[in-house]
C-alpha cells in the first residue's frame, strides 16, 4: 500500500485572502490525494518562523498565507530538507505568479502534491533572507504606510494608495557597489530573486528563483513615477533612461541617511548600510507538476 504522507499546514488567519472554508477545502483535497494534513495557526508576526524551526516528522510544510508568512517559514527551514509548498492566501501572492500556480489555493495544493521540491537559494541581507525581493527606499516606505484594516478591506489597492503617499517623501541617494566593481546611484533599489513584483508585474526579466545571481533594478529619483506607471503598470520595457538592470551575486548599498527596507512585502526597519547577497544555504521549495 502507498504510504500516507503527512503535511503540516501553517496558515495565517489575517492574510489578505484567507478564508476558513478554503482551509477546510484544502484539507479535504489533500485527504483525497492521500495526504494527511495538520493545520497550525499563526498568532502574530514571527510566529511562522518559530513554528517552522520546531517542526519534525512531516513530509512537507504547506503555507496557506501571503508572501510575508512564506518568508518566515523559509527562514525557519533554511538549510533543512523539509519541502515548502506555497498556497496563495495573501494580497499580492507574488510567489504564486512566479511558480505559475493556480490562484485558487485548493487547486494549488493539488498541483504541488504532484510536484517536486527543488533547492532554491534565497537572497540574504544581514541575517535575514528573502525569497522574492528586497526593496530599499520607495516601496519599503509604501509598505510601512499600509494600514492592516485598509489592506483587509481594499486588498492590493491599499498598496497603491500608500505608494502614492510614499512618492511625496524625500528620496535619499543610494550608492550601490556591485561585486564586479560596478558603481551607480539611485533613488530606489530592488534586489530580486523573482521576476514578478506586486503580483503579475515584472521588475527584472532576468531574475529567477533558480538564477545564480540577484536581479538588481535601480531607478533614479526622478524616474520613479514613469517606472511605476510604465514598467510595473503597463509592462513596458525595463531598459529605459533612468533605470539600470544588473545581475550580481553580491552588492553593497550605502545611503546618506537611514532608508526603509522591505523583505518579501514586509517592512523591516531603516538603516544606512546594506550588504545583499545570495544565501549560502537553500530551502526546498515545491514547484507544481507540469
Amino acid at each position: 500500500m502507498k504510504r500516507i504522507e503527512r503535511w503540516i499546514l501553517i496558515y495565517n488567519p489575517t492574510a489578505g485572502s484567507f478564508r476558513p472554508k478554503t482551509l477546510e477545502g484544502i484539507q479535504r483535497a489533500l485527504h483525497g490525494a492521500g495526504i494527511r494534513s495538520e493545520a497550525v495557526e499563526t498568532a502574530q508576526a514571527g510566529h511562522a518562523e518559530e513554528l517552522s524551526r520546531g517542526l519534525s516528522g512531516a513530509d512537507r510544510v504547506a503555507c496557506y498565507s501571503g508572501d510575508g508568512t512564506l518568508n518566515e517559514v523559509a527562514t525557519g527551514l533554511l538549510g533543512r530538507d523539509m519541502p515548502i509548498a506555497f498556497l496563495p492566501g495573501g494580497t499580492a501572492n507574488v510567489m504564486a505568479h512566479e511558480l505559475g500556480l493556480p490562484r485558487d489555493p485548493v487547486r494549488a495544493a493539488l498541483a504541488l502534491a504532484r510536484g517536486c521540491p527543488r533547492p532554491v537559494h534565497p537572497g540574504r541581507i544581514g541575517t535575514r533572507v528573502f525569497l522574492l525581493m528586497a526593496g530599499l527606499g520607495f516601496d519599503a516606505a509604501a509598505v510601512r504606510r499600509v494600514s492592516p484594516s485598509l489592506k483587509a478591506w481594499a486588498g492590493r489597492a491599499a498598496y497603491v494608495w500608500s505608494g502614492m503617499q510614499a512618492l511625496s517623501e524625500p528620496c535619499p541617494r543610494l550608492r550601490l557597489t556591485g561585486g564586479d566593481g560596478t558603481r551607480l546611484e539611485a533613488g530606489w533599489i530592488v534586489a530580486a530573486r523573482a521576476r514578478h513584483y506586486g503580483g503579475p508585474f515584472v521588475v527584472h526579466p532576468a531574475a529567477g528563483l533558480e538564477s545564480p545571481a540577484l536581479g538588481i533594478a535601480a531607478v533614479g529619483a526622478g524616474h520613479l513615477l514613469p517606472f511605476l506607471a510604465g514598467n510595473l503598470g503597463l509592462g513596458l520595457s525595463c531598459s529605459r533612461p533612468g533605470r539600470r538592470l544588473l545581475q550580481q551575486t553580491r552588492v553593497v548599498v550605502d545611503a546618506e541617511q537611514p532608508v526603509p527596507l522591505q523583505l518579501d512585502g514586509d517592512y523591516r526597519g531603516r538603516d544606512t548600510h546594506f550588504e545583499i547577497a545570495i544565501a549560502e544555504r537553500a530551502v526546498q521549495l515545491c514547484f507544481p507538476a507540469p
